[in-house]
């Protein structure tokens, strides 16, 4: 009798503490992940997000064979949620697009927008039976442009050496040219002069114009970023760098009078960041986990060295971003952490299939050269091709596809594997990616697939051990 209590007693004993390790478990799952999603202008934000969404809705049709939880139909359902304080990712108003007749692409994205998708799914059968069959992931999704996180870094930089940086791009010949009588107009303008506000405006909507031309030729280190991106919440008044800035030590410029053109520049760049750029860093940037950024690394093959040395720049500072604000163990500590980012090419159908390996190795190389080995070190990097919404047939050796000028077919230079050297630039001289047209599916609101490629790596990257 005393033996059967005792075996009473310690199976009560482990049952109770397995129900506690469960709960417990259960409690510390990760039920929610941030996913930051950016690139600078034209590389397929808005259609990227759409598809990711309508993939995962519609995952019992979605075709994603290489995403367990779609491919073995443990989805149960979906529903899409705002994020509190953010505009609403409009992916109604996105897939009703791709769906009209003709089909229409995404509106692009130039300010902060969001949603949460929350996922309804069946548990793994190893604790299903003592917790529920069924529990929930939330996928919060941020969507924000290339161009404002190229802004972050200067938050570790003076208004001085910004004035420094600035000159410094002006070695590129492009960039001179577009700068024109600008960099002479401000190369004589004293850090000790006054300039009226009318002056200052004035120079301010050229240099805005000469930004605008820089991204308009195809370059991307383009700073301050939210001069181009303009939200509707967003108010600052107007800064400029000031050229020849080396002529002058700081001891000379603590000197000037508070009215001088330099103490002017120096307290609205310091404002741009403190009322800008700081809050979004913090209030958005900082609660991102994992971030997506997309890369259209064949137009930077097609627009040349010089713009592909300035997109590789850009990058640079891109990466930079992530070791911001990060000194310090108690902050490292108790702040957020991005812990993977990808790399994404996106818009792989414009070239064969039996180039997408070259473009995979060729993006590989090119994150490879920006990400120092300090941060592949503390960040897990990776690099993808994938294409949102599929928009080409292979025909072997060309493809057809609906471009602005009707149905063609389309050939292409051979892929490079790893970043072109001298020479090897000529192949792409002339040579443009198509602007293609989204297939016709009128299907698509009502959950047909969404062809498109590799979104199934994709999602099993970015969210697959969530599940």
């Amino acid at each position: 009798m005393k033996m059967d209590s005792f075996i009473d007693g310690v199976t009560n004993t482990a049952e109770a503490l397995v129900g506690n390790t469960v709960k417990l478990l259960s409690k510390t799952v990760d039920k929610h992940i941030c996913l930051g999603v950016t690139g600078f202008s034209g590389s397929g934000k808005s259609t990227f997000i759409t598809s990711l969404i309508h993939q995962l809705k519609y995952s019992n049709e979605a075709q994603l064979g290489g995403f367990l939880p779609a491919r073995d139909e443990k989805i149960i359902g979906t529903k899409l949620l705002p994020i509190p304080g953010l505009e609403l990712f409009d992916y109604v108003a996105a897939i009703n697009g791709l769906a009209s007749d003709p089909p229409k692409w995404p509106e692009p994205t130039a300010s902060l927008s969001g949603c949460i998708v929350e996922i309804t799914y069946k548990r793994d059968s190893f604790i299903k039976s003592v917790i529920g069959e069924q529990t929930t992931l939330r996928i919060e999704i941020r969507d924000y442009p290339g161009e404002w996180l190229l802004d972050i870094p200067l938050l570790n930089q003076t208004y001085l050496s910004w004035c420094h940086d600035i000159e410094g791009t002006l070695h590129q010949p492009k960039r001179k040219e577009l700068m024109a009588s600008l960099f002479d107009d401000l190369k004589v303008i004293s850090p000790f002069d006054v300039l009226t506000e009318d002056d200052i405006n004035g120079i301010y909507g050229r240099f805005k114009a000469f930004l605008t031309s820089c991204k308009e030729a195809g370059l991307t280190l383009i700073q301050p970023g939210h001069v181009l991106l303009q939200g509707k919440d967003d108010s600052f008044d107007p800064f400029f760098p000031l050229m020849n800035m080396r002529n002058y030590s700081v001891k000379d410029l603590k000197k000037a009078d508070k009215d001088s053109i330099y103490k002017v520049m120096l307290k609205r760049y310091n404002d741009y960041l403190k009322n800008v750029v700081g809050p979004f860093y913090k209030d958005y940037f900082k609660s991102v986990e994992r971030q997506i950024i997309m890369v259209d690394t064949l137009k930077a093959l097609s627009e040349g060295s010089d713009n592909f040395d300035d997109m590789m720049a850009s990058f640079s500072r891109i990466i930079d971003c992530y070791s911001y604000g990060e000194n310090g163990f108690f902050r490292r500590l108790m702040s957020p952490k991005i812990e993977r980012i990808l790399f994404l090419s996106s818009k792989p159908d414009r070239v064969l299939s039996s180039q997408h390996d070259n473009l995979r190795h060729f993006t590989n190389d090119v994150i490879k050269r920006v990400c120092t080995q300090s941060i592949r070190n503390t960040i897990q990097i990776e690099t993808e091709i994938a294409c949102a919404v599929r928009c080409t047939e292979d025909k072997n050796d060309y493809l057809t596809g609906m471009t602005t000028e009707g149905l063609g077919r389309l050939t292409h230079p051979a892929v490079p594997d790893k970043i072109p050297k001298r020479d090897e630039w000529n192949a792409f001289e002339g040579w443009r990616p198509p602007k293609l047209l989204p297939p016709l599916n009128t299907d698509l609101k009502h959950g047909s697939y969404l062809p498109c490629i590799r979104m199934d790596t994709v999602l099993k990257n970015l969210i697959g051990d969530k599940f």
